[in-house]
């Protein structure tokens, strides 16, 4: 039989281990809890900094999409220049050869005051054409010095905007929060290196102007490249169109756009031979701003009709739009150390996240499908940059690590 105070004892050694159990599940539970929260505050800095890194890149890929819409429309507006130039050529082809025509049968009763009419109509067409064409070529000649500077202008200032949109961003979520962003496998702060991604390059350089020069030469109409085609074939004659626009650089570096047409009446020599050219009928010549005295291809006019093109060649006239040298943008030379990604750090007390985006040059073959077959690699004359989150390599880690501990 046990004693009273026996129970006693046994009844607080008994409380004793319960406080303490009570104790260490206590402790369990804040461990827990702290734990959650560390987790929770762990998911919501990482959610931070996955927004203003992809942000981050997001404006990296509008930039390189503005470039290289805009030096789309650099190309355009030259397109339209030799359109315009073109067409004023082949209309004082037109007038040219309605002239001679009214010489021609100015003997000739009635049919004389048909060609008079004829020629009086096309002058006047010629002419008011001329006049809207001086001032289309002056207004984008404007347009092509305006979107060159825009392009450098938002060049030199992008890599200022570009902290202070991560900054924006990262305050949104809350002020208390501290941030830092790298680049080049974490070593480099950003973006020291992304103003080195894309270079301006200007037209007074020949080599640099000729690089342009062909991708604007490849994107010309077909008028523009060629106005060749025969008016009459019959087997002993046939009346031979040919004309073109040609473009040449100046010494300034200013692009001047020419063009010339000429038609003429060939013939078969002796009936059965090749056809010659016998008599030149019309012909009509334009420059943007220098007349030109040197031949030059204007789509197989001097091959052909060699007597009217030289006559064209002479008389050819100037809308005398003083051309100016200008920028575009193209990708840097430069090596390449990871200059295109970002990597923002996130820090809250002694917690910190670290997230990764890039921007990425893609051609959807499926949807812009490439005539040729060809890969396209990474250029700016076509729209096709997109952010995109990427995990963070070794190199970034070690970057990362060695900045940390310094």
């Amino acid at each position: 039989m046990t004693s009273p105070n026996s129970n006693l004892r046994i009844k607080g050694q008994t409380l004793i281990l319960m406080v303490g159990v009570l104790f260490l599940v206590s402790l369990l539970l804040f461990a827990v809890t702290d734990m959650g929260k560390h987790a929770r505050r762990q998911w919501y800095l990482q959610s931070v900094a996955d927004n203003a890194s992809y942000s981050a890149a997001v404006a990296m890929s509008r930039q390189m999409n503005f470039l290289a819409i805009t030096n789309r429309a650099l190309i355009g507006n030259q397109v339209a220049i030799a359109q315009w130039v073109g067409l004023a050529s082949y209309l004082a082809m037109l007038d040219k050869t309605a002239d001679n025509l009214e010489t021609v049968t100015s003997f000739i009763p009635y049919l004389a005051q048909i060609t008079r009419a004829l020629s009086s109509v096309v002058d006047r067409i010629e002419e008011g054409f001329d006049r809207l064409v001086r001032v289309l070529i002056q207004f984008q000649s404007a347009v092509i010095q305006g979107i060159s500077a825009a392009q450098r202008l938002l060049d030199a200032s992008f890599a200022i905007e570009l902290p202070l949109l991560i900054q924006d961003i990262v305050s949104k979520h809350d002020e208390n929060l501290s941030w830092d962003a790298y680049q080049g496998g974490g070593i480099a702060p950003f973006p020291s290196l992304w103003w080195r991604k894309t270079e301006a390059r200007n037209t007074e350089n020949e080599q640099e102007s000729n690089e342009l020069e062909e991708l604007t030469l490849k994107s010309l109409d077909p008028f523009s490249k060629s106005r060749g085609y025969d008016w009459i074939n019959v087997f002993t004659h046939k009346i031979v169109k040919r004309g073109g626009t040609e473009l040449s650089r100046n010494r300034n570096g200013g692009w001047d756009w020419h063009a010339l047409d000429s038609i003429s009446l060939h013939g078969r020599h002796w009936f059965f031979g090749d056809f010659e050219e016998q008599l030149p009928l019309g012909w009509g010549a334009k420059a943007q701003d220098k007349r030109r005295s040197k031949r030059a291809g204007y789509g197989g006019a001097f091959y052909n009709n060699s007597t009217s093109s030289g006559l064209g060649l002479v008389q050819m006239d100037s809308f005398k739009d003083s051309t100016e040298s200008f920028t575009f943008m193209r990708l840097s030379n430069f090596l390449n150390l990871s200059m295109d990604t970002v990597i923002v750090k996130i820090e809250l007390g002694n917690q910190a996240a670290y997230a990764k985006a890039k921007t990425d040059f893609s051609r959807p073959n499926q949807v812009f499908s490439r005539g040729d077959e060809r890969k396209e690699t990474d250029n700016l004359f076509n729209a096709l940059w997109e952010a995109e989150l990427v995990p963070i390599a070794d190199i970034d880690k070690i970057g990362i690590l060695g900045r940390d501990v310094l």
